[in-house]
């Protein structure tokens, strides 16, 4: 089992890659700012029942906490090793989307690969966080609440993820784009 410097480190990170004050963590558990911050600099062990609060402000698995392995440092992804997935967007059409980065349960980023043939689109539903896209093939419209912007080959987009976005394929050739986002909350895919 981790030492309790170890266990508030986990908790002190997630905690951070939530973007979340140790306020709003205590207003979540029903526990004192005090004694969470007490937990993250090692001062004093949690209880079974305060990490399972902790950890519900969080939406983190308890275990994150005590497990005996954590994740390394550093993650290396190898091009044939990368995940594809289907998503769903918001009005029902499945897209391929090929993660390029792994997982680590501490990331707060992620990189991935999608496309459209010309005319197929993409919603995307509101989420916290930012996301850049960059045009590596063909031309896409990415729409942003009320703007709306074309980009080519070469071309690159960054925006909040609170509106929701969609992306669309112009002209006679399919697109390709990469995305990279930054996200304060792991999502699942």
């Amino acid at each position: 089992m981790p030492t309790k410097e170890e266990v508030g480190r986990r908790v002190r990170m997630a905690r951070f890659r939530r973007d979340m004050t140790l306020k709003e963590v205590a207003t979540r558990s029903g526990m004192s700012a005090t004694h969470i911050s007490e937990i993250e600099r090692g001062k004093t062990s949690p209880t079974i029942g305060a990490l399972q609060r902790i950890a519900s402000a969080l939406d983190e698995r308890p275990a994150h906490f005590v497990e005996e392995r954590d994740a390394p440092l550093a993650v290396l992804t190898r091009k044939d090793d990368r995940t594809k997935v289907f998503v769903c967007d918001e009005e029902g059409h499945v897209h391929n989307i090929e993660r390029i980065n792994a997982d680590p349960p501490w990331a707060t980023l992620r990189i991935v690969k999608g496309g459209g043939n010309p005319g197929e689109r993409a919603v995307r539903p509101p989420e916290p966080g930012e996301l850049v896209m960059l045009a590596m093939k063909g031309m896409v419209r990415v729409t942003v609440g009320d703007n709306s912007a074309v980009l080519r080959e070469g071309d690159t987009i960054q925006f909040p993820l609170e509106t929701g976005y969609t992306v669309e394929t112009l002209g006679e050739e399919n697109s390709e784009v990469i995305g990279i986002g930054a996200y304060p909350a792991r999502r699942g895919w």
